[in-house]
């Protein structure tokens, strides 16, 4: 009996990735300085508002350009992030 190999991510997946790549290009491009209030930083990574599970990942509307020090700052302070807008619930509408 020969056992297929377990893909580690679905073709689905591996065609939202290869989307979400032009689009960060694209995103990144267009909003060069993070948009974190106040700062003044390149922007050299992309926050999900909402996170990145199924279409999220390539869902432009809940991107947020970042600076590195800004992006582990809302990663690690999550209830302040919602505060301000920079992290949304998956749950809620809109």
């Amino acid at each position: 009996m020969m056992y297929q190999k377990i893909r580690f991510r679905s073709v689905k997946r591996q065609r939202q990735e290869r989307e979400y790549a032009r689009l960060r290009k694209w995103y990144l491009e267009e909003n060069p300085i993070c948009e974190v209030k106040g700062c003044k930083n390149w922007a050299t990574e992309v926050h999900h508002k909402k996170g990145r599970v199924g279409s999220l990942l390539t869902d432009a509307t809940y991107f947020l350009a970042v600076c590195q020090p800004h992006h582990n700052y809302i990663e690690s302070h999550p209830a302040e992030a919602k505060e301000h807008g920079y992290s949304l619930s998956r749950l809620a509408n809109g």
